[in-house]
């Protein structure tokens, strides 16, 4: 037998033991560490503590980092338990003390006036130009003052105020007939308002020889200062101007009212009521009421135009002239041949009139039109106006009839003319005819390229202006009367 044989295999049975001795060793070392780690404490087999464990919040990274210390929201109130803030409330301390350069804009008392027959400067380059005040008027303006129109004293006294039925009649044959030109629309209902005729007294008491002018009105609005013509009337609009209304004459460029100088005297027209009000008691005196407004017109003789009872187109500017041309409005000295027997001018055509009164179809048959000295409606939605003007036929322009307006819708054939109690009558009210104050300086400078006065809302297809019957509506509340100052010049 040979000395070398073929080696054994060892037998495969014997690897499960070795897996068999590795999973004791590392479960052995597990035990170790879960051991090691209880008794340092820092594992734990309490459930409780791991439910209780904090979460962690995950840290964002912006571009910006935020600040260390937030910014705090203000609130009205202190803050609550919930916001973990507290603040410190300290107790208010005195009043603060007002700046030097603030204290100019508080209120003061109200301005200090002169007595009545003080000094004023008529020139407006000079001199006092603090606005007086008199018994019984408001404000004063010492140059719209200076140039307002003359008076006339009338003695008061009873007269028969309305027309009759056979009169008005007569005025619409009048009226087709064409008074010699072009036949008119007149109706006998466009005069139902003006009767039944009834007795009424009027005191004494003074009226303007003419219409208001352009050159009168615009002094008034100048002085009150740029912007005025808006509000500036007892907290109404005064008029339009041509910002506001192409029949207008009056330029208004932020800082002057002007006309161009050619109708300087003619009368203004585009004029509210409260603009005609308040340019009245800015010189101590105010607008008529409708009964004194008829009293001046018919002169005391009860005519049913200024100068008589017949038609004469040649003393008054309406749409039939003399020559049976159509009028325009012309210069407020015009037609003296047409005055009344007082030398009041232009109580017929020209412009129509603006008076205090509410109109009221029926007011003639109540009792209180017959007191002494009425006053007309306590309410209305419309204001009476008088006279007639250029743009209506002469059955509009008799003394006895009557139109109305809404007092804050200013047309371009309505004005106004003031008049005043014996009581405020001041020194000069009653200059000679014609000697009033020069017109001039720049409040009238000439504009270039300004129409035609004269046919300014014209429309020659125009129906003659009718009446309304309807029952008058509430009225509108009047704003309390503001009191301006008149800044140094």
């Amino acid at each position: 037998m040979s000395r070398y044989t073929t080696p054994r295999r060892r037998s495969g049975s014997a690897a499960w033991q070795w897996i068999v001795i590795g999973m004791v060793l590392g479960f052995g070392c597990s035990v170790i560490l879960v051991l090691g780690a209880l008794a340092a404490g820092i594992a734990s087999l309490d459930p409780s503590r791991a439910a209780n464990a904090p979460t962690q919040t995950p840290f964002i990274i912006t571009a910006t980092p935020e600040p260390v210390t937030p910014t705090l929201t203000p609130t009205e109130g202190p803050p609550t338990a919930t916001q973990g803030i507290q603040l410190e409330v300290q107790p208010p301390t005195a009043s603060p003390t007002i700046p030097a350069t603030l204290q100019t804009l508080q209120p003061t008392s109200a301005p200090t006036t002169q007595a009545a027959g003080g000094t004023l400067d008529t020139s407006g380059t000079g001199g006092s130009t603090e606005p007086i005040t008199a018994a019984g008027s408001n404000v004063r303006y010492p140059r719209t003052l200076a140039s307002a129109s003359e008076l006339i004293a009338l003695t008061g006294g009873t007269f028969a105020m309305g027309t009759t039925i056979a009169e008005v009649s007569a005025a619409v044959e009048e009226c087709l007939g064409g008074y010699g030109g072009e036949a008119g629309n007149c109706q006998l209902s466009y005069g139902e308002d003006s009767f039944p005729q009834h007795n009424v007294q009027v005191s004494d008491f003074s009226v303007e020889t003419t219409e208001v002018t352009y050159a009168q009105f615009l002094t008034f609005l100048n002085e009150m200062g740029a912007g005025s013509h808006r509000n500036g009337c007892n907290g109404q609009p005064c008029m339009e101007t041509r910002n506001e209304s192409e029949t207008s004459n009056v330029t208004f460029d932020s800082a002057n009212y002007t006309v161009p100088g050619v109708i300087a005297d003619f009368p203004v027209t585009n004029v509210t009521w409260y603009g005609a009000q308040a340019y009245c008691e800015a010189i101590g005196r105010r607008l008529p009421t409708e009964a004194e407004w008829e009293f001046s017109a018919r002169g005391g003789q009860g005519y049913i135009y200024p100068w008589g009872n017949q038609w004469d187109g040649s003393r008054a500017a309406t749409r039939r002239l003399a020559d049976g041309t159509l009028g325009e409005k012309v210069a407020v000295f015009s037609f003296p041949l047409g005055a009344t027997q007082q030398g009041v001018l232009n109580m017929a055509g020209n412009v129509a009139e603006w008076v205090t009164d509410w109109y009221d179809a029926r007011y003639y048959a109540n009792p209180t039109a017959s007191l002494p000295d009425p006053a007309g409606p306590t309410a209305g939605a419309e204001k009476v106006v008088r006279g007639g003007s250029w743009d209506t036929m002469p059955f509009f322009a008799r003394t006895v009839h009557r139109q109305s307006n809404d007092p804050l819708d200013p047309t371009a054939d309505i004005g106004f003319r003031c008049v005043q109690d014996p009581d405020d009558q001041q020194p000069g009210d009653t200059s000679p005819l014609g000697s009033g104050a020069p017109v001039g300086g720049t409040d009238l400078a000439l504009p270039t390229g300004s129409p035609n006065p004269a046919t300014l809302g014209t429309n020659e297809e125009q129906v003659d202006n009718a009446q309304p019957t309807v029952p008058p509506l509430p009225t509108r509340p009047v704003q309390p009367t503001a009191t301006v100052t008149l800044a140094p010049s």
